[in-house]
């Protein structure tokens, strides 16, 4: 699923910049998905169509990305078909059939200032000159042909206006990618709608542990009415205690009332922590139990551990009971690190604790603290509103990138180049989202596909956004930046990137050994 995934992504991003490169006419030479050796290539009238071995990234080879496509210098001796009294084929291998050999003595085969294609040169000591045809190929071998590049199919020779729709067409396509994927995602999930009744619920959580079924409405919590989703939250806000807290229940089967004594669910996001696992919800006295560790909460912390104690920066410390009193003595933490004391097998330990900024929660979508059933809302079909849901996912995925990125260039202390994920990361990524099914297959790959599209208009060189800046710098200036020039930035970006990929990949192995 992986491949698929990637592949996909990777196709939708090439087929962009190939479909505006064709429609610029600007000669194409291979559309390739993923990198490295071919192990798959169909030969089209103009492109090849490739499949490489290593499933990342992939490219279209265009005219004129290269300081120099021409395969032939003076004094070589090169073989010769003609069509028309015109040459079509520049053979280079004496295994293939040609109709002359021709020593060069002159050529110009880029024609940049559109004078006319051309080879000069001596055969059987008569100096001739042939007109070349735009569709001439190179023959390498009896398998291997390649089409010659001239100017005028060149991507120099565009415009800027060309240049740009060519470099942006892969992006946007991502993009594009992602909003029908968003939508299709949208229309199966349907519009939430704003009652008491349950939608569904989630496994592992109180609802679900407690037997709650899809129809089935919330009629109080702890004698708060539930007529909305908004009454559930304001209820849990008002609650003292998160521990058999009174749900009644009006069951859709029978039509009947029945109360509930429920346990609910609480996760600090900031410490990586929660009071349930797969099992149970976890209950203790004189302390808060954890039921799973994650994060930077696993790094010093793990189920079964009872939280007795916390101090937060230069606070009083604060004994604490039960997760009630945990929640209530960590819902201003914002970075930094929290001093807490925890009995582990009748032994009492004291760590600290990284506290995630709450800024950084925000830019995922989380919040600092949740407490809930784990019950999801009833939902219904609406178009007008998958519509909008796509756009406003399109919109939430392009700035949590950004935001990221922000952090990562000094916006945050707490994210840095050990915190991205390569594809060894996306592969580990990709089989836990599966377990939630199709749908968050879906929307996952969506997301990503935001990502590569955003990412790829970064300024650096060797993506879409750095070479969209030097042909705005060209367009501005009417200056040309030299190809060599222009092609040295890039292989030292290239260079750069994949020491970034290496060391990357090496980390998200590391993380999964570790795991």
């Amino acid at each position: 699923m992986f491949i698929i995934v990637l592949g996909v992504i990777v196709a939708i991003h090439e087929l962009g910049h190939l479909i505006f490169a064709k429609r610029a006419k600007i000669l194409c030479f291979e559309y390739a998905i993923g990198m490295g050796p071919v192990i798959y290539q169909k030969k089209g009238k103009e492109t090849d169509f490739s499949i490489r071995a290593i499933p990342i990234g992939g490219f279209v080879s265009m005219a004129g990305e290269q300081i120099s496509t021409e395969m032939i210098k003076k004094d070589q001796i090169i073989g010769i078909n003609l069509r028309e009294d015109k040459i079509i084929d520049i053979v280079l291998d004496e295994a293939v059939e040609h109709q002359f050999k021709l020593k060069v003595t002159d050529f110009d085969l880029y024609d940049e200032e559109e004078t006319g294609l051309f080879i000069a040169g001596l055969v059987e000591g008569e100096l001739v000159k042939y007109e070349v045809l735009e569709d001439a190929v190179y023959k390498l071998s009896l398998k291997k042909e390649m089409k010659i590049a001239p100017y005028k199919k060149s991507f120099e020779s565009k415009t800027f206006l060309q240049k740009f729709l060519t470099l942006f067409a892969g992006p946007a396509m991502n993009f594009i990618l992602a909003l029908l994927l968003f939508f299709v995602v949208a229309s199966f999930n349907g519009k939430p709608i704003n009652n008491n009744v349950v939608g569904g619920t989630v496994e592992y959580y109180p609802a679900h542990v407690a037997g709650l079924k899809k129809g089935d409405q919330i009629v109080s919590i702890a004698d708060f009415e539930i007529t909305n989703r908004e009454s559930i939250a304001s209820a849990i806000q008002s609650l003292d205690s998160y521990e058999q807290v009174k749900i009644e229940v009006k069951r859709k089967a029978t039509n009947a009332l029945e109360v509930i004594m429920m346990d609910l669910a609480v996760e600090i996001n900031q410490l990586g922590i929660a009071n349930f696992s797969k099992e149970e919800i976890l209950i203790g006295d004189q302390g808060a139990v954890i039921g799973n560790a994650f994060g930077y909460g696993a790094d010093k912390l793990q189920a079964g551990d009872k939280i007795i104690k916390v101090k937060y920066l230069e606070n009083a410390e604060v004994e604490i009971n039960n997760w009630y009193d945990l929640v209530e003595a960590t819902k201003d933490l914002d970075g930094k690190q929290l001093r807490v004391t925890f009995i582990r097998e009748a032994e009492t330990k004291t760590e600290f604790i990284h506290v995630w900024e709450t800024k950084v929660l925000k830019s995922q979508g989380l919040g600092a603290q949740a407490i809930s059933l784990g019950i999801t809302a009833e939902t219904k079909y609406n178009f007008g509103y998958a519509i909008a849901s796509s756009f406003t996912s399109i919109w939430t995925s392009f700035t949590q990138v950004i935001t990221i990125l922000g952090f990562l260039f000094g916006g945050s202390s707490q994210i840095g180049i050990n915190d991205l994920s390569g594809p060894v990361g996306i592969f580990n990524i990709i089989g836990l989202v599966m377990q939630g099914g199709i749908l968050s297959l879906l929307w996952f790959t969506a997301f990503l596909s935001v990502n590569v599209g955003v990412l790829n208009l970064l300024p650096i060189p060797v993506l879409d956004g750095g070479r969209i800046v030097f042909i705005t710098y060209e367009a501005i200036t009417k200056r040309k930046i030299p190809r060599k020039v222009e092609n040295i930035i890039i292989n030292i970006f290239f260079i750069l990137m994949m020491i970034l990929f290496l060391y990357v990949t090496f980390n998200d192995v590391l993380r999964l050994i570790i795991k």
